[in-house]
């Protein structure tokens, strides 16, 4: 009798779990003013069967039936249809967090389950990691960086030398700030990502390149902002101007690499790159250009 009793009480919470879920979209875009799409919907294992296109590779969510979306994995690196694979971290397997991750394309997002990594609050992180080293902590959210869930009507919610940011679609987090404090002896405040309104996400930082956040660049061109999870507290900026890959038309000096123009160099030379900067190529067939030290290092050069 005790058990069937606890099987109704578990069947009861797990059919109110969607309504739960709706609830905390609604409360959120009450509390914050901001529109938030609400996920795709989880279902059952029988309505994944009657539509011909679950788990169909897709380009685009009109290759996928309503209410399937088009969805980039980073674990199985491919494009597939699917619903929601969860609505709490209860129907995630162990070591995984339910999340929510916008589709490849315009649509609402979904709700998938997600790595729970190495990296700490404040730290630089990869939404949807597919490994450990770059995924946030448990409890902690990732928008470019870890932070613990926050009220934006409660700065205390967050520690000093943070502030809470409306941030990721699983709602506002805290983010750090630099802003009215002094950085160490070779740092300055940069900042990470200009907000129009409101206070900006920002960090105490060795800047390598031109800060191109404080001087905006010239017309035509746009700031290029790297950072490192592995190069705390390092940020690589530079103005760089738009190219064609099939008619090229970079300054002298440059070359086109991805729609860029990058200073071009020689491996022989490493003072054809700026401090900071290394002479690098993946392969064979691409230009030698200048790349931050830490992503030149990250794909050995031919």
């Amino acid at each position: 009798m005790k058990w069937s009793t606890s099987l109704a009480a578990m069947l009861g919470l797990l059919l109110t779990l969607p309504l739960v879920w709706l609830l905390y979209i609604a409360m959120l875009k009450q509390s914050t003013g901001v529109p938030v799409a609400q996920p795709v919907p989880m279902l059952s294992h029988e309505e994944r069967r009657s539509l011909l296109t679950y788990e169909r590779d897709c380009d685009s969510n009109s290759d996928c039936e309503p209410p399937l979306q088009c969805f980039f994995s980073t674990r199985a690196m491919s494009r597939y249809c699917t619903d929601s694979r969860c609505v709490t971290d209860m129907q995630c397997p162990k070591g995984f967090v339910c999340r929510t991750q916008t589709t490849t394309t315009q649509g609402d997002p979904l709700r998938v389950c997600a790595l729970v990594g190495e990296r700490k609050e404040g730290e630089v992180c990869m939404a949807h990691s597919s490994t450990r080293d770059y995924a946030c902590a448990e409890g902690l959210l990732c928008h470019a960086r870890c932070g613990r869930p926050c009220k934006l009507d409660d700065p205390a919610s967050c520690p000093e030398g943070f502030f809470c940011h409306e941030g990721s679609e699983d709602g506002p987090l805290c983010q750090p700030t630099c802003e009215g404090r002094s950085c160490p002896e070779g740092q300055q405040c940069v900042v990470r990502r200009p907000s129009p309104q409101g206070r900006q996400v920002s960090l105490c930082a060795k800047v390598y390149g031109q800060d191109c956040r404080q001087n905006p660049c010239p017309e035509g061109q746009f700031c290029r902002f790297y950072e490192s999870p592995k190069h705390a507290e390092t940020v690589w900026m530079e103005c760089v101007p738009i190219c064609d890959e099939n008619t090229p038309s970079c300054p002298e000096g440059s070359v086109c690499h991805l729609s860029q123009c990058l200073q071009a160099c020689t491996p022989e030379n490493p003072s054809s790159c700026e401090p900071g900067f290394a002479c690098h190529r993946k392969t064979a067939q691409e230009p030698w250009r200048c790349e931050p030290i830490p992503r030149a290092s990250s794909q050995p050069s031919p």
